[in-house]
């Protein structure tokens, strides 16, 4: 299989921007150093193959290599679910394979490009949300349209309103909704008590007002109001409450320099100029954040829904706390988080038949909801929604109300084969937005002005 003869901008954000060059028949790597960050460039991709061998007629079990980026009680129990579904499909085997963080930029996907380029590609692989069109623009993905349309459970009403925003390029379906989360506010209900707070906020505006109440005391022991990440995935969400927009209509033309698309993120650098608001940097900032909450150095923070249970079992019985959604200003409108699943272009057709029913089999409600309730992902399916058991969970868990609420409000991100390009140089201005002092409007205008270069380049 021939691949377009396309550039395929892919700048990442797994807290290393690497960059990568290829020409047709061999690949160079460099990294270009920016202001102490590292900026990725762009591959030329040429062709795939795949790394699974064709069954033989006399051949009953079909193996379906999998590539995913989960570890640890992630990880184990993905691989309790593939054992799972090898021991009920005894024609079918997946071989899962841990390959690094499946994040833009991160181990799985730089392996995946460079086995793209080998010629040597997994049968499926999990895809960061924001990625699906960087392996779709140049052919790398299997549009999965045929199967989707003669499949009796995964038709795109069966899923959760909204779950599917990340899952197509140009009209093709090109991935399905696998490990599935979206941010949140955290707030210890304590702490909202003491300062006579009876509500978490609604709006931007109030959190805001909260963070300024919730802050007190000094030095090692100073409780700040409010912890926002300076990460793209929260950006997303602060340009698009505020009523801006990240590209033009038509991709060419970045936007997210203009008045409405700052307005949020003036707000939270506001908060940190002013002794209110907490925010980590460097690659473990979301970790550091997170931390920061269990340890009730802060008040409120953004954090994934993903991470629910894991607070869950840190804060145990030391404090109540709950989440709510993120913040509206003129729109709430949130970005997907997580993973879908891809089937790799080039592999054999009983491979790629095999690989369906694996997909349809793990999107199932059985399966989605006993992933779901075992990470903390969302369950995938309306039918899990109403499933008496996971209601059950739900009552339990109150905490994971919100994300199921907030699901309805995720909002497509550019479908653009260099949006990961853009998110890269914005990455960078957060920085310096927060650990630098740089203004908020002359940082995000520089970041703009990059994007633009990537974006009109012929």
């Amino acid at each position: 299989m021939v691949l377009k003869d396309k550039k395929l901008s892919y700048h990442g954000t797994d807290r290393s921007l690497l960059a990568r060059q290829g020409t047709r028949g061999k690949s160079r790597v460099r990294a270009i150093a920016v202001g102490g960050s590292v900026i990725m460039g762009s591959v030329i991709l040429a062709g795939c193959g795949t790394s699974s061998p064709t069954p033989s007629a006399s051949s009953k079990v079909v193996t379906v290599t999998f590539w995913d980026g989960l570890t640890g009680a992630l990880g184990n129990q993905l691989q309790a679910m593939v054992t799972s579904f090898n021991k009920t499909h005894p024609n079918i085997h997946v071989v899962a394979t841990y390959e690094g963080s499946y994040a833009g930029g991160g181990a799985e996907q730089e392996k995946l490009l460079a086995a793209i380029q080998a010629h040597n590609v997994p049968d499926i692989a999990q895809i960061e949300v924001h990625s699906v069109p960087v392996f779709a623009s140049v052919g790398a993905l299997m549009p999965l349209t045929s199967f989707v349309n003669k499949s009796p459970t995964d038709q795109p009403q069966s899923f959760v309103p909204g779950m599917t925003v990340s899952t197509q390029y140009q009209g093709t379906t090109y991935a399905i909704p696998f490990n599935r989360s979206v941010e949140l506010i955290y707030y210890n209900k304590a702490m909202f008590a003491a300062a006579h707070l009876t509500n978490p906020p609604n709006t931007w505006q109030q959190l805001v007002q909260d963070a300024k109440v919730l802050t007190h005391g000094t030095g090692t022991t100073k409780v700040f109001g409010f912890s926002p990440v300076a990460d793209w995935w929260p950006w997303e969400s602060a340009v698009w409450s505020g009523g801006g927009h990240i590209l033009s209509p038509n991709l060419n033309q970045a936007e997210f320099d203009k008045p409405a698309a700052l307005s949020v993120l003036s707000m939270e650098k506001a908060l940190q100029q002013n002794g209110y608001g907490l925010v980590e940097s460097g690659p473990e900032k979301f970790s550091l954040t997170t931390e920061s909450f269990i340890t009730q150095r802060v008040a409120m923070d953004e954090d994934s829904s993903a991470n629910i249970a894991y607070v869950g079992n840190q804060v145990g019985t030391k404090f109540p706390w709950g989440t709510v959604m993120m913040p509206k200003d003129v729109t709430r409108a949130v970005p997907p988080g997580g993973a879908d699943i891809a089937i790799m272009e080039g592999i054999p057709k009983a491979t790629a038949q095999a690989a369906w029913k694996f997909i349809e089999w793990w999107t199932s409600t059985p399966q989605t909801i006993r992933w779901s309730e075992a990470t903390g992902y969302l369950p995938l399916k309306k039918a899990a929604l109403t499933d008496p058991a996971y209601q059950t969970f739900v009552q339990q868990h109150p905490q994971e109300q919100a994300a199921l609420e907030e699901i309805r409000y995720q909002h497509q991100p550019p479908a653009s084969p260099h949006y990961l390009g853009v998110l890269g140089y914005v990455e960078i201005q957060l920085s310096a937005i927060f650990s630098n002092n740089v203004p908020v409007s002359t940082a995000m205008h520089q970041a703009a002005q990059q994007a633009n270069t990537i974006l009109q380049a012929q």
